[in-house]
């Protein structure tokens, strides 16, 4: 039977062709390894804009995707040798250092990325494939997010996670993901506790981790992967908050 995420995800994919003509298909994400997945003591969601992909530039309309995350980690020997893409790489990388309890690198054999991988949902807010970076601030990009909330609703219900990293959008989306059929005041959340990193040039990046409400899931408030060495020092104050108050 087919589940209430792929019915939803059908079903809007069907509206996003029709929106955009030259759209091949919009990009399936979720678990990405299910069987290791489950077991693994580390369940670890991240949340992301949406994927890029090819463009028209007349039509303005994307014209790529029609593709399945779950095919890449098929391929993942392929895309190892080849040079694996960076965000994959950043996310084993966190991973794989918060499963173990060791410090960040992006040295990692195959073995390990597919170990890192293992770990991981991925979601991402809008599965339309567009052009550019996607800005919070962008109502075309906060409409795409609104087309596909019943997916990501079904998706914060039915997977199971113990930390929940937004990779730059804590503000994107109204969905409570612990309670996701309720909808979620992110500015009143309270005992967050707050980390900062400085930049060589000086520059303050601001993270903050808590539980909400008295869940046994950790919220990181957090940055995109790929920003900078984001990846290792958010690894290292993630590593942090659980070494004080526990996975």
């Amino acid at each position: 039977m087919m589940s209430k995420i792929n019915k939803e995800f059908d079903r809007i994919e069907m509206y996003q062709k029709i929106k955009y003509p030259m759209l091949r298909g919009c990009i399936e994400d979720g678990v990405l390894i299910p069987e290791a997945y489950e077991k693994s003591p580390l369940k670890m969601m991240v949340i992301l804009k949406e994927p890029f992909d090819a463009w028209d530039e007349e039509t303005q309309s994307p014209i790529g995707g029609d593709f399945c995350f779950a095919d890449i980690i098929r391929n993942l020997e392929d895309e190892y040798k080849k040079g694996l893409n960076k965000t994959w790489l950043k996310v084993a990388a966190m991973a794989y250092a918060i499963k173990h309890g060791i410090p960040y690198s992006e040295n990692l054999t195959l073995e390990m990325v597919r170990e890192g991988l293992s770990c991981i949902c991925w979601i991402n807010l809008s599965k339309t494939p567009w052009k550019t970076q996607s800005d919070v601030k962008d109502k075309n990009y906060l409409s795409r997010v609104k087309d596909w909330e019943p997916v990501v609703k079904e998706q914060l219900k039915s997977i199971d996670y113990n930390l929940i990293l937004y990779g730059y959008t804590w503000d994107c989306s109204l969905l409570n993901p612990i309670e996701p059929d309720k909808c979620w005041d992110y500015t009143k959340v309270h005992d967050k506790q707050d980390y900062t990193y400085c930049s060589e040039s000086g520059k303050k990046y601001g993270i903050q981790i808590f539980r909400y409400q008295g869940s046994n899931k950790i919220i990181v408030n957090g940055y995109h992967p790929e920003l900078g060495n984001s990846a290792g020092w958010q690894t290292d104050f993630i590593q942090n908050y659980i070494n004080m108050y526990g996975l």
